[in-house]
């Protein structure tokens, strides 16, 4: 039934293949079943850029390998490594066919891309049932650990590292324009966006930067946890989701990057003024827009709470429910959930989510696309804001930062305004008429 009724997550595997996917100069070996080497249509059907996936099957036999055909792991990362020079990192992920036939990791060496060693990143941590988040938050930590120089000095002027969703994130690349426009308004440039259209050498230099900021921390948690213990780079983890989230996401930036806090907070508002527009819905719309009507929010981790507290907070919605799949997120989720709600929930069985949903008799559903049917169950509006979501618009809009929040008052306007009832004085001049 959990197949029939759809899963929030993938396995593993297809987290690691995201991250790698998401990068330039990393490639993935994926020791998989035949029938599970699914990965480069996906991609090349949610992302349209003409690129191919840079991922390598190493099929899983059973039985003897008496020839040269793929199949041997060790000889698959060998080749792979020859036939693509410009990797200068490889990464294997194991399917959980792979994971459960016990398998041992090989040691293979590796010839060097252009004078500098490949890093191998095995992933020796992967598990049966883990999931894809999960799995891409490890895989990015690994890579930073393989990569990030010990001793640089920070840039000149300041700069900061953006954690970002990989590829298939709703809107990622127009999330990252929008965070790096606001900072470069606030005198702060980036050093390096990870992990969507990072290099590895952006790798090697992300200790220069003065702070990262942590737009998805589903993926970036733990990498740049390890830049502020080891590299001294501190954090900026407020989600910059709403006109406050984002405010305040800028304030710490600029606290960190030693800039003049005078001059952030003019900028700050000069832009919430110029470019975020629901501040202004919020106080515009007919008060009965909001009053009293719920909420229900359901998706990754981010997401949800940042949209949590910004309907909350920002715009006056009960938020009679919030909740997240990332079991492995529980503790943290329902900490800073319990700020603007006491429906928070941790849950990855979509009928128990649905039922949750249906208790809680919202008004309106923020969710990922397997939360439809029990907005139609409601008949009540329905946002697919949250991952994973069903469509791929060509043109990306934000949901970060203050054009984001312009995006949300335009899709909260369109699920709650409706059509705006005449004045009273020309409904009864029509009668007369």
């Amino acid at each position: 039934m959990r197949l029939l009724g759809g899963v929030y997550e993938g396995p593993g595997s297809h987290g690691i293949l995201r991250l790698a996917a998401s990068m330039s100069g990393v490639h993935a070996v994926l020791r998989a079943g035949p029938g599970e080497a699914y990965f480069p249509a996906l991609y090349a059907d949610r992302e349209r850029d003409g690129r191919t996936a840079p991922v390598t099957l190493s099929p899983l036999h059973e039985g003897r390998r008496e020839s040269y055909a793929p199949g041997d792991l060790a000889r698959d990362i060998s080749g792979v490594a020859r036939r693509h020079p410009g990797a200068e990192a490889m990464i294997l992920a194991r399917s959980e066919a792979a994971l459960l036939s016990g398998e041992p990791v090989p040691e293979v060496e590796i010839p060097d891309a252009g004078g500098r060693p490949v890093a191998q990143i095995t992933c020796s941590w992967q598990t049966p049932g883990m999931g894809e988040m999960e799995a891409a938050e490890l895989a990015l930590e690994d890579l930073v650990r393989a990569h990030a120089r010990p001793g640089l000095e920070r840039t000149q002027h300041p700069t900061v590292n953006l954690f970002g969703p990989p590829v298939f994130g709703p809107g990622a690349a127009a999330e990252y324009d929008e965070a790096e426009r606001l900072l470069n308004g606030v005198g702060v440039e980036v050093n390096a966006r990870v992990p969507l259209g990072a290099t590895v050498e952006d790798l090697r230099r992300l200790p220069r930067a003065w702070a990262n900021v942590l737009l998805y921390r589903e993926v970036g948690e733990s990498a740049t946890l390890y830049l502020q213990d080891e590299h001294g780079v501190g954090r900026v983890t407020t989600p910059m989701i709403g006109a406050a989230g984002t405010g305040a996401a800028l304030r710490t930036a600029g606290e960190l990057c030693e800039l003049d806090p005078k001059f952030v907070e003019r900028t700050v508002w000069s832009e919430l003024s110029r470019t975020s527009k629901l501040p202004w819905y919020a106080r515009l719309e007919r008060p009965e827009t909001f009053a009293g009507r719920k909420v229900a929010i359901f998706g990754d981790f981010s997401y949800p709470l940042g949209l949590g507290y910004a309907l909350a907070r920002e715009v006056g919605l009960d938020v009679v429910a919030c909740g997240t799949y990332l079991t492995h997120l529980e503790r943290d989720f329902l900490f800073h959930a319990q700020t603007f709600t006491e429906g928070g929930f941790v849950e990855d069985d979509p009928e128990e989510v649905a039922g949750r949903l249906e208790s809680a008799h919202p008004d309106l559903i923020v969710g990922t696309e397997l939360e439809a049917q029990a907005a139609d169950a409601l008949n009540v509006p329905f946002l697919p804001l949250c991952y994973p979501t069903g469509d791929r618009p060509f043109v990306e809009k934000p949901l970060m930062g203050y054009a984001g929040s312009s995006v949300l008052a335009d899709r909260l306007d369109e699920a709650l305004g409706g059509p705006h009832p005449p004045p009273r004085g020309r409904r009864r001049n029509r009668r007369r008429a």
